[in-house]
């Protein structure tokens, strides 16, 4: 890389704030490494979905759940807001952040990809994806690839973080967590897990943003500057 510090941007959607939290602890360690950090939440208006995710707590989190079931399977966009920096940019690297819907790419990061700003900004240039989910997200990362690299992005791989639980108990907690905007223990006497990221998500968003930075940048030392 020279003498310059690599320039890394992150795009994603975070409704409960799960991505996010992955997003800026890989943006943290990747700091600590010399790269020079863009984060570009994405914001979802679209007029026929977003208000299914406009506040929390959410009233009715399965019929919201279930009504987003048909349009994530045919894979369709909706109205997003793309921060200026997300638009254009000569980034080194990519990343795109994701929580994984109906076993797929959520509709804003998928929005995104398929956007004139998406081919402007990945126009050869590589690229990952990071998948936030109960248990599956083979679909959700597989998608993030087609569509970056259909943008004009190179590969560079992806990973994953899921929940506390197994599929049926991690469901339920964040049901409850959704309806409530809270951590619960227990609900009607049933002990929960917890209903978001495991609490080891940190270190492991850690690990992978120093194995991105050193498949990417080469091994760019900590604390470069320019």
């Amino acid at each position: 890389m020279g003498g310059k510090r690599p320039t890394v941007l992150f795009v994603y959607y975070s409704f409960t704030k799960q991505t996010e939290l992955v997003v800026d602890a890989m943006a943290q360690e990747m700091t600590t490494r010399g790269c020079t950090m863009t984060k570009a939440p994405l914001e979802f208006h679209d007029a026929h979905y977003s208000d299914r995710f406009s506040q929390l707590p959410m009233s009715r989190p399965i019929l919201n759940i279930v009504g987003m079931l048909v349009a994530q399977r045919r894979r369709k966009t909706g109205g997003i807001t793309i921060p200026p920096e997300a638009q254009n940019g000569d980034y080194d690297l990519v990343v795109f952040g994701s929580p994984t819907w109906w076993l797929t790419t959520c509709m804003p990061v998928r929005s995104y990809l398929q956007s004139p700003a998406a081919t402007a900004v990945l126009d050869g240039k590589p690229f990952a994806g990071v998948s936030v989910s109960r248990r599956y997200y083979k679909g959700n990362l597989g998608d993030i690839k087609k569509l970056g690299g259909q943008a004009g992005g190179t590969w560079s791989g992806g990973t994953q973080f899921v929940s506390d639980g197994n599929q049926v108990m991690s469901m339920a907690s964040w049901l409850v967590f959704m309806r409530k905007n809270e951590p619960r223990r227990r609900y009607f006497g049933v002990p929960l897990p917890r209903p978001n990221l495991r609490r080891d998500y940190g270190e492991g968003a850690k690990r992978y943003a120093d194995e991105l930075a050193d498949k990417v940048f080469g091994g760019w030392p900590v604390g470069t500057a320019s």
